[in-house]
């Protein structure tokens, strides 16, 4: 993990958007998230795990598919569930907790292009 400068401006861009995941259609989820080369990440969070304050180098999407997460930012808080898509800009300082059941959500490095309504 690489720490960059705060920018202001960035923190305005933060969007959550909610969204509903069919299971069946992950598979279609997961192709409109890669990038034209590369890959996304899968992650599993036990209960309790926490990614305490911090910013990446990248833009980043996050999509909730299973479980559910306490989404911080320095402007407040959700709870993200299951079909929440979550876009962060490179550089906004963030955290998250998964809670009781955990959570399992895909993260692309880059502003996936999903339709969305927030």
């Amino acid at each position: 993990m690489t720490i960059v400068a705060q920018d202001d401006a960035l923190e305005r861009d933060f969007r959550l958007f909610s969204m509903d995941i069919d299971a069946t259609d992950l598979g279609e989820l997961i192709t409109k998230m890669l990038p034209d080369q590369g890959a996304i990440e899968v992650q599993r969070d036990v209960p309790g795990k926490e990614h305490a304050w911090h910013r990446h180098t990248t833009d980043e999407t996050l999509v909730i598919i299973d479980g559910s997460v306490r989404f911080y930012w320095d402007q407040g808080e959700k709870i993200c569930g299951k079909g929440t898509v979550i876009s962060l800009p490179a550089g906004m300082l963030h955290g998250s907790v998964a809670l009781d059941d955990g959570a399992t959500y895909l993260i692309a490095f880059h502003q996936a292009n999903l339709t969305h309504h927030g």
